[in-house]
């Protein structure tokens, strides 16, 4: 498990790949964010991006799930106090293979909770050819290593592996 004291400014974490495809973006785009552009294909030809686009937001979802699965869910996370900088930087589209990663920013202890502390990761998802797709500066709260706990997981059992920047 992943505690506060494991993250480190300059860490960057690889968390991934999806692809992202005509059904979801249809069916996000319907239930969530019903613009033509994001459930109508025909439609969408005839709009500013000339085709099919998903939504900002179920491309941030996308990004959420890579983050759970490839990083959160073998930590000690206990929730955000929130978000900054989102950014959508081009449109993503059905077809579209997106790999997610983040970069550790920095890290305070929690002032309210001396038993957490904040993470300040950069988060993209980033295209086959490089581009950055969509970002964002996160602020994720994690437990701290008790006395119980006082050593990281080995780096050969880490299941999601980070590069030292």
């Amino acid at each position: 498990m992943r505690y506060f004291e494991d993250f480190r400014a300059g860490d960057v974490h690889e968390l991934g790949q999806v692809t992202v495809t005509e059904e979801e973006v249809l069916e996000f785009g319907a239930r969530f964010d019903p613009q033509p552009f994001h459930t109508d294909p025909r439609r969408a030809a005839q709009s500013p991006f000339k085709g099919l686009v998903a939504s900002g937001f179920h491309t941030a979802a996308l990004f959420m799930r890579r983050y759970v699965d490839g990083l959160l869910a073998y930590s000690e996370c206990v929730g955000s106090p929130g978000i900054d900088e989102m950014r959508f930087h081009r449109p993503v589209r059905p077809g579209d293979r997106l790999t997610a990663q983040v970069e550790i920013l920095g890290s305070r202890p929690s002032l309210g909770n001396p038993a957490t502390g904040i993470v300040q990761p950069r988060c993209r998802l980033v295209a086959e050819d490089g581009t950055v797709v969509f970002s964002m500066i996160l602020h994720s709260i994690f437990k701290r290593r008790s006395a119980a706990h006082p050593v990281s997981m080995p780096e050969a059992m880490d299941p999601a592996p980070c590069l030292r920047g």
